[in-house]
C-alpha cells in the first residue's frame, strides 16, 4: 500500500495488472551515472539497489518511460492529481502551499513561476497572489484550469517553454517519480532566468527510517517511486547543471498530510512529534538552488 497526499492506493495488484508492464530496462545510477551497485531489497516485485558511489537507491530494472507515464495517465491518483476533481483549496492544501511559498519567497518575491507536478493546483492557487503561475503535470485531469493559471498536461520536456522564461520553479515530491531526473534538471536550468530559483523536495535514503528498515520506508513504492537520490547526489546534480544550493531543510510528515490522523485526533496535538521528525529528517529534504549567471 502507498499513502501519498492522504490517499491510500494498492499499487501491487490492480494497477500493475491493468497497465500490464511489458518491458523492463536496467539503468545506471540516476544520481551519479555509476554502474556500481549492490542489491538492497525487493519491493512490490521490483529490485531496489544502492549505488556504491553516491549511496542513492533506485529501481533497476524498471519499466520503460512510456509505461511509467501510462501508469500516471490511467491512475492520476498515484501522482499529485485526482481524476475528476477540481483544483483543491482545502485546509490541507492551504497549509502545504503556504509553507512552500514561505520557503520560496525567502529568495524570490515575484515574477513567473512554474510548479512541476502541480497536481490539483493547491500551490498554484496560493502562488498566484505573488507570481504569474504556470503548472505542469503528467496526469492533470482537472475539469478546467483555475482562473488566471495555465496548466500543461505532459512531461516538462514536452512543454517546450521558452529559454530563461521563469523566475522560479518548484518540484515537490516529483523527482522520485521521474524516469530521467537529470534530464528534468537540465530542462529546469534551461528555462530558469539567471538568478532564478529552484525549490526541490524529495525523499532522502539517508533518513533514519530508510537506514533502519529500508523495505518498510514509506517512500519506497516501486514502480510509482523509482529514484531515491542521496543528499550528495542531489547537490552534485544541481551543481553539474549550473544550479547553486543556497538552502536546505529536513522534513517529516506534517500533521495535516498524515493519512488518518485528522479522523482520530486534532493533528495540532501531535505537532511537537512532527516537528521533531522534521528536524531529524525522517522523510527527506527540501533544497533551494539558484541559477548561476553565465
Amino acid at each position: 500500500m502507498i499513502a501519498e497526499s492522504g490517499l491510500t492506493v494498492d499499487v501491487t495488484a490492480s494497477v500493475l495488472r491493468e497497465v500490464g508492464l511489458h518491458e523492463l530496462v536496467n539503468i545506471d545510477c540516476p544520481g551519479c551515472d555509476s554502474v556500481e551497485s549492490v542489491f538492497e531489497t525487493n519491493k512490490n516485485g521490483f529490485r531496489v539497489v544502492r549505488c556504491l558511489d553516491c549511496s542513492s537507491l533506485y529501481v533497476s530494472p524498471r519499466p520503460i518511460e512510456s509505461e511509467l507515464l501510462e501508469i500516471y495517465r490511467r491512475f492520476p491518483q498515484l501522482s499529485n492529481s485526482r481524476e475528476g476533481q477540481p483544483v483543491h483549496d482545502g485546509e490541507d492544501g492551504r497549509r502545504e502551499a503556504e509553507y512552500r511559498l514561505s520557503r520560496l519567497m525567502q529568495f524570490v518575491k515575484t515574477g513567473r513561476l512554474l510548479d512541476l507536478g502541480c497536481g490539483r493546483g493547491d500551490f498554484l492557487l496560493r502562488a498566484r497572489r505573488h507570481f504569474e503561475a504556470v503548472g505542469v503535470d503528467i496526469a492533470n485531469r482537472t475539469p478546467s484550469d483555475p482562473p488566471g493559471i495555465r496548466v500543461f498536461e505532459g512531461r516538462l520536456e514536452d512543454a517546450q517553454f521558452d529559454q530563461e522564461s521563469f523566475d522560479a520553479v518548484t518540484a515537490v515530491e516529483v523527482f522520485e517519480h521521474l524516469f530521467n531526473p537529470f534530464g528534468a534538471l537540465k530542462e529546469i536550468h534551461r528555462i530558469l532566468r539567471p538568478g532564478g530559483i529552484l525549490l526541490l523536495q524529495t525523499g532522502d535514503p539517508g533518513a533514519l527510517p530508510a537506514r533502519l528498515n529500508v523495505a518498510n520506508w514509506s517512500y519506497l513504492q516501486p514502480p510509482i517511486h523509482v529514484n531515491f537520490l542521496s543528499r550528495t547526489a542531489v547537490q552534485e546534480r544541481l551543481k553539474s547543471v549550473g544550479l547553486r544550493v543556497i538552502g536546505t531543510w529536513s522534513f517529516g510528515r506534517a500533521p495535516h498530510r498524515t493519512p488518518g490522523i485528522s479522523h482520530f485526533t486534532n493533528p495540532e496535538i501531535l505537532r511537537p512529534v512532527f516537528d521533531l521528525t522534521a528536524r531529524i529528517g525522517v522523510l527527506g529534504r527540501m533544497y533551494a538552488a539558484e541559477k548561476e549567471a553565465s
